[in-house]
């Protein structure tokens, strides 16, 4: 510690001594010149770039939420339309008659449903259920041509109310049947019941 102290020391005091010698004796204009090529030329002041890869991704993010929003909002405009118009059941019918649709699509569940009941209730009696298939397919074909009247028919209201009727009456051409059946196999059972009386 004390030798780097008095090297210090003897440093300050060479300083001290010499200054005279170091403030009088002025370089040259060649050694500035020298000292002036060895720097780089100070670049031109820029202002800061920003990064166009920032705002790349920041503009993709935006399109992709945008994206996701429309087609949230899409979805849920089909959902609605499909509660409201039955759009996925006939989308026909829903373009063409809006207002009616709802009304032919449940018309149209509940033949469904009915028809699937009658199948089901004739599987051990097809010559049966080909007699109910034939009234039933009269109504269908009459709905059909109905439907394809609609666009170049002059009064589609009333065209539409026939269609209404048709559907209703093939509602109630099932539910005949389906009494129809009920009775036979009330029928079947009584005879099986009075056969099993008989025979103890």
């Amino acid at each position: 510690m004390k030798k780097s102290f008095d090297r210090k020391d003897k440093l300050e005091r060479f300083v001290r001594d010499n200054r005279g010698r170091f403030d009088s004796e002025v370089p040259g204009d060649f050694i500035w010149s020298k000292i002036e090529s060895r720097l780089a030329p100070p670049a031109p002041q820029q202002p800061p770039k920003s990064n166009p890869n920032r705002w790349k991704g920041q503009i993709a993010f935006d399109w992709r939420v945008a994206a996701g929003i429309i087609l949230a909002m899409g979805m849920g405009l089909l959902y609605y339309l499909n509660n409201v118009y039955g759009v996925s059941r006939d989308p026909q019918m829903a373009l063409k008659a809006p207002t009616y649709a709802r009304e032919f699509n449940q018309y149209a569940a509940i033949i469904g449903a009915k028809r699937n009941e009658l199948i089901r209730l004739t599987n051990d009696k097809p010559e049966l259920y080909k007699e109910f298939a034939t009234d039933l397919e009269r109504l269908e074909n009459a709905y059909l041509k109905l439907r394809s009247d609609l666009p170049e028919a002059p009064n589609q209201e009333a065209l539409l109310h026939a269609m209404v009727q048709n559907l209703q009456w093939q509602i109630d051409l099932l539910n005949q049947q389906l009494i129809i059946l009920e009775k036979i196999k009330q029928v079947g059972q009584n005879e099986d019941a009075s056969q099993h009386t008989n025979t103890i």
